[in-house]
């Protein structure tokens, strides 16, 4: 279970999107429930009953704050917990044994965060840059075509900007890039990121970014002087379907003007990405040069920490 992205911390979904009803989400392939309960806190669990498999999310948080059953209308807290079933004698019922799976969650950046394994529950460390308060970051998820690893290694790779964003902001690369320019990168590995850091040896024109495992890359770049950090996260829905959610660091809460101009690009990469077929290939099997360095470390990492998985809960 998981197959896709076993025993890591992942956001699914912002967490302004779990207001007063049970939201059905896919992840990995697997459907979950998402819901808050009478203080606000949100459960995640998987979407389906432990008595006959109907969709949790079908049903509704009742005045109790737990999610409802629509079928028999055996009720689950924000843990998983039976705490109801009707039309028992509650003498003859042993309800710690009706328990629903539930994932363990976090709230970070106004996402609603889920741990995908079993077992002892690391904790999530995530970027400086998503350690603020939920107003100050703008949010936009849709998704798209393709595995998340394209996704991911998209994000990674650096020299497409000057053809899949010619029109935007790859425009000033693609004039160095006709006048004979070629790329000078810096690439750091640690335990759990890679950061690279890349310019244009004829141009006055740099960025950076770093991969966080499993699938994060912030782009690092500046904007009219000041540091922009867009967190940009390839989230498996399924095999063959990823959520895309970027999550924008602003400069002052609620600041959301101009933020198109971000997004917008970003959106370029869809028909290339969507034109791939199923996850990236090992490292073998393709022609590489050089600036393929970042992405092939991607991709090694890859195969050999979660390809190779099953997880079973």
């Amino acid at each position: 279970m998981f197959d896709l992205l076993p025993n890591f911390w992942t956001p699914v979904l912002p967490v302004a999107e779990v207001e007063n009803t049970p939201v059905a989400v896919e992840l990995a392939g697997e459907r979950l429930v998402l819901f808050r309960n009478l203080t606000g806190e949100i459960g995640a669990l998987l979407d389906r009953c432990p008595h006959r498999g109907v969709a949790l999310s079908l049903g509704r948080v009742n005045e109790n704050g737990c999610l409802e059953c629509p079928y028999h209308g055996w009720q689950f807290d924000q843990n998983g917990a039976c705490r109801h079933v009707p039309l028992n004698n509650p003498a003859d019922v042993k309800l710690s044994v009706l328990s629903a799976v539930r994932l363990p969650t976090r709230i970070i950046a106004g996402l609603v965060w889920v741990f995908t394994g079993q077992g002892e529950v690391p904790d999530l460390e995530v970027p400086e840059s998503l350690m603020r308060s939920p107003e100050f970051y703008f949010i936009h998820h849709e998704v798209w075509n393709a595995h998340w690893t394209r996704v991911i290694e998209n994000a990674m790779d650096y020299v497409h900007v000057p053809f899949v964003h010619r029109n935007s902001f790859g425009g000033e690369v693609g004039q160095a890039i006709a006048s004979g320019s070629f790329a000078e990168f810096q690439i750091t590995q640690t335990k759990h990121s890679i950061q690279v850091f890349n310019r244009y040896h004829n141009i006055e024109s740099s960025f950076a970014l770093e991969w966080h495992q499993p699938n994060l890359v912030v782009l690092k770049f500046d904007e009219m002087g000041m540091p922009v950090r867009s967190h940009f996260f390839g989230i498996p829905v399924n095999k063959h379907q990823t959520r895309i959610l970027i999550a924008i660091q602003l400069l002052e809460p609620h600041a959301v003007a101009m933020l198109d101009e971000f997004i917008s690009p970003i959106i370029e990469d869809k028909v290339v990405i969507e034109s791939h077929k199923g996850e990236i290939p090992a490292t073998t099997g393709e022609c590489n040069v050089p600036t393929d360095r970042a992405t092939l470390l991607f991709r090694r990492w890859y195969h050999q920490a979660i390809a190779r998985q099953a997880v079973t809960i």
